[in-house]
């Protein structure tokens, strides 16, 4: 589809650096981010509701992705600390909390996923 319009919204420094982190979150350029989250506020029967569900939704993703930077963080000193103090003698709890954490990222993608696709 040919998209002919256009619009030029403007934003304050601190929306902008939002819809930057929210757009990164869904793996789309700003630009795209605010033309598809503002379609799909349009296409819905209540696009009040939607753009609030919506907000709720990325906020909730923002707020999972940056939980999963801190256990990321928290993996890094676990290793260091197992490779500094010999064999690990807890292997099969590290391995068990590494499956976690990639069900929780998995988890993430799924709901990215379907906020980029509008479902």
């Amino acid at each position: 589809m040919l998209r002919e319009k256009r619009v030029h919204p403007r934003f304050s420094h601190d929306e902008f650096a939002l819809l930057t982190t929210a757009a990164r979150l869904s793996r789309m350029p700003v630009g795209g981010y605010v033309a598809e989250t503002s379609l799909a506020a349009a296409r819905s029967d209540d696009p009040a509701a939607a753009v609030a569900d919506y907000r709720a939704t990325v906020k909730a993703l923002m707020a999972a992705n940056g939980r999963l930077a801190q256990v990321g963080n928290n993996l890094n000193q676990l290793t260091r600390h197992l490779n500094q103090d010999g064999p690990w003698l807890a292997a099969d709890l590290v391995r068990r909390l590494l499956s976690h954490i990639e069900a929780s990222i998995a988890d993430v993608d799924v709901a990215v996923a379907q906020v980029t696709s509008g479902r």
